[in-house]
């Protein structure tokens, strides 16, 4: 399946844009999709190569039934409503200097499918918040996974790099939530709730 996957994106999917069965706009929601599905994936295997069993693997992520409660919603609210702060930030200091400021919400979102656009702000988050957070923090620490999570944000194209920095932040604070709280609905929650208005303020 892991073959299949980067196969398709190195090599099927640009060959089919090359030879005009696909475009490149539909190219880029399938590789999206697929990448994102692609963290789970290696999640999930790497899990299971060390010995976890299915049956396991939720308590190990983070997100068994007993990981999730008012408390744990709370915190992904409070979550949310830093990031929101700072892309508010962002905004105003936009609209205060005159200097447009672009970001994935104008980028990614301009022109894609609904069922994409769903995608993003749900499936996504998951899939992310199951390998940068569930995976890679109690392995490899909040700082150096906060890192990775930011470095694909780099492809958005923003203005000043706005959305490493903010993927980065989102990084530390859900990383640092996912080790005080052992659950990962908190930047779960938050993600979604991130993508989600992202999506709408775009669609509004």
């Amino acid at each position: 399946m892991l073959f299949i996957l980067l196969v398709s994106l190195v090599f099927i999917f640009p060959a089919l844009t090359a030879w005009n069965y696909i475009s490149i706009e539909a190219l880029s929601y399938v590789e999206s999709i697929l990448l994102s599905f692609l963290f789970t994936y290696i999640a999930l295997s790497w899990l299971l190569h060390k010995g976890i069993t299915l049956k396991e693997i939720p308590k190990a992520l983070g997100i068994d039934r007993g990981r999730l409660n008012l408390t744990y919603i709370g915190y992904g609210i409070l979550l949310f409503i830093a990031i929101f702060s700072l892309e508010f930030f962002a905004g105003s200091l936009s609209q205060s200097t005159g200097v447009a400021i672009n970001t994935n919400s104008n980028i990614l979102i301009q022109g894609a499918p609904l069922a994409f656009l769903l995608f993003l702000a749900v499936i996504g988050p998951i899939n992310e918040e199951i390998l940068f957070r569930g995976l890679l923090v109690p392995r490899i620490g909040i700082v150096i996974s906060a890192v990775l999570f930011a470095i694909p944000h780099a492809s958005y194209g923003s203005t000043f790099g706005i959305d490493i920095f903010a993927a980065f932040v989102f990084g530390i604070l859900s990383g640092y939530m996912y080790r005080k709280t052992g659950s990962l609905y908190p930047s779960i929650i938050a993600h979604i709730l991130v993508n989600s208005f992202a999506v709408l303020a775009f669609m509004i």
